[in-house]
C-alpha cells in the first residue's frame, strides 16, 4: 500500500495533482494491532497501529519514512495531520499498475471531498493524501483506497473537517 499527497498552491496544480509516495509494508499485516478505541469504535488516545487498520472518521499523524508499518491514531479532538474521510475496495484478481490506481484513488477522493467538506477540492485551501494498494500488498488482499484530509499547507487541525467549506 502507498500514501501519495496532493495539494494545491497554483490553479495548475489543482488539474495536475503533486504526489509523494511512501511504501505501506506488506508485513504490517502481522505488525502492531489497532488503535485504543472505545465500543463505537472511535480513537480513545493516541496510538501506534498497523497502517491497514486506518478507519474512516480516524485522525492521525503524518506518517515518517519512505516505507510506512505503522501510523499514530489520535483522537479528532487533538491536534492532527490528517482526518480518514472516505474508502473504497478494488475490484480485480490482477494488479491493474501504479498508474491506474493513483488515478482511480484521485478520482474517488476527489468526488468524495465535495462530499464530506462541502466544496470542491479544486476550490478548497485543504489537502488530501491517500493510501492504495501496490502490487506487493495486492497479492496480501489489499485492495483499499483511503482518502485523507489535512490542514491547509499542512497545517494541523482539531476535530473533524467535515462539512468545513475550506
Amino acid at each position: 500500500m502507498s500514501i501519495a499527497r496532493t495539494s494545491k498552491t497554483t490553479a495548475a496544480l489543482a488539474a495536475t495533482l503533486c504526489m509523494f509516495p511512501l511504501t505501506l509494508g506488506a508485513c504490517s499485516l502481522i505488525n502492531s494491532g489497532d488503535a485504543k478505541r472505545d465500543a463505537s469504535g472511535v480513537a480513545t488516545e493516541s496510538s501506534k497501529a498497523d497502517a491497514f487498520k486506518v478507519k474512516v472518521g480516524d485522525c492521525l499523524q503524518e506518517p515518517d519514512g519512505s516505507e510506512v508499518k505503522d501510523v499514530t491514531i489520535i483522537p479528532c479532538p487533538q491536534d492532527h495531520d490528517f482526518e480518514a474521510f472516505a474508502a473504497t475496495n478494488l475490484e480485480g484478481s490482477s494488479y491493474p499498475g501504479d498508474a491506474v490506481i493513483s488515478q482511480k484513488a484521485e478520482d474517488f477522493c476527489d468526488k468524495e471531498f465535495a462530499t464530506f467538506i462541502g466544496k470542491a477540492f479544486k476550490d478548497s485551501d485543504l489537502e488530501i493524501t491517500y493510501f492504495f494498494p501496490t502490487s506487493e500488498s495486492w497479492k496480501t488482499g489489499d485492495k483499499e483506497i483511503v482518502c485523507l484530509v489535512g490542514g491547509a499547507g499542512g497545517e494541523q487541525v482539531k476535530g473533524s473537517l467535515k462539512g468545513a467549506k475550506k
